[in-house]
């Protein structure tokens, strides 16, 4: 099963749940890979960008850690074989870390079908951490967080980037997607009430006179983070100007073939969402999260045991079957920090 079948499987909203439930079960018992991995092999970033916790001095001093050779080999081999996805790159900047291929590679040696960085991508195009070789190593996309079309919001939103420097890695993503056709871009757009006449007209679309134009776009309205310097989280000019914008941008995507995950006009005015426990129960089994101080579970002992053996260890695929038989009625709800999206 891929990736894509498998988060369709998980968060289809017309499969009954017990199906879900005992899907994953069944997919546990055969040791299939069931894990989405994101890792932040760096706990550390060089820029502040005002929507993000890394702005608040405090937070960032407290994010601090650099991941070791031997945890990075001892986690790949706890749990690379049973992942479905790698991304590097989570909650911090991941081209600081000088080891990128060497993951990558690990990637690759244990077989995960797919592996995404995800980056600001200013040390990307300085040259320091060239994109080329991480595609040669095996990186299959590049998400670009991007906050502005202009030079004036980009610099403002994400403290510390230059605008040029976004624009010469425009050109080497081109560049590199010609030597590489299956290599995929993904934007990451926060829309907040200051970018979002950015997205008028053709002003997303300029960025890309290269070519190399986004295979996915994603348009993710703000939310508050930690304690970010951006403090406006106001849904409302998103939702009065959303013809013009998001919902010109999402337009436009359908028109070149690009996938785009955004929120509709009535998504955007409800930001925290009631999650069913199933999809809860769901992600909590196959959400890995990897960092210089974090493995997964408080109680995964990744020099002793495997993912599979930690599930099993945990009885895993008893608890699925037991939830699967629960009726509807006694399941609770969870809130979400997550939107519901529309995938076009």
């Amino acid at each position: 099963m891929n990736l894509y079948r498998l988060l369709k499987f998980a968060s289809g909203r017309k499969m009954p749940r017990q199906f879900k439930l005992i899907g994953l079960a069944a997919m546990f018992r055969m040791r299939r890979r069931t894990a989405g991995v994101f890792m932040d092999p760096i706990l550390a970033c060089n820029l502040r960008c005002r929507m993000c916790y890394f702005s608040d001095p405090e937070k960032r001093s407290a994010m601090k850690g650099i991941i070791s050779d031997r945890d990075l080999n001892q986690y790949a081999a706890a749990i690379f074989p049973y992942a479905l996805k790698l991304q590097i790159g989570c909650g911090a900047e991941p081209t600081l870390y000088s080891g990128l291929e060497k993951i990558i590679a690990l990637g690759r040696k244990y077989g995960v079908p797919y592996i995404s960085l995800t980056t600001n991508g200013q040390l990307l195009a300085s040259g320091k951490c060239p994109l080329e070789a991480l595609v040669k190593a095996g990186l299959d996309e590049l998400t670009l967080s991007l906050h502005g079309t202009t030079a004036e919001t980009y610099e403002y939103l994400m403290s510390g980037a230059k605008f040029e420097l976004f624009k010469k890695l425009a050109a080497e993503i081109a560049h590199v997607k010609k030597l590489f056709p299956s290599f995929r871009l993904r934007v990451n757009y926060t829309v907040n009430s200051l970018n979002i006449h950015n997205l008028e007209g053709s002003k997303f679309w300029d960025l890309w006179q290269s070519g190399g134009f986004p295979d996915i776009v994603q348009l993710r309205p703000v939310q508050k983070i930690g304690n970010s310097a951006w403090d406006d989280f106001n849904p409302g000019p998103l939702v009065r100007h959303f013809d013009t914008t998001i919902g010109a941008v999402v337009k436009e995507c359908h028109r070149r073939g690009i996938i785009c995950i955004s929120p509709s006009r009535e998504q955007i005015e409800t930001i925290a969402e009631q999650q069913e426990s199933t999809a809860a129960l769901i992600e909590d089994l196959t959400y890995v999260y990897v960092a210089p101080d974090a493995c997964y579970k408080d109680d995964f002992e990744a020099d002793k045991e495997t993912y599979a053996q930690y599930h099993k260890r945990k009885h895993t695929v008893r608890h699925l079957l037991k939830n699967a038989i629960h009726s509807s009625a006694s399941r609770d709800k969870k809130v979400s920090k997550k939107l519901n999206y529309s995938i076009d």
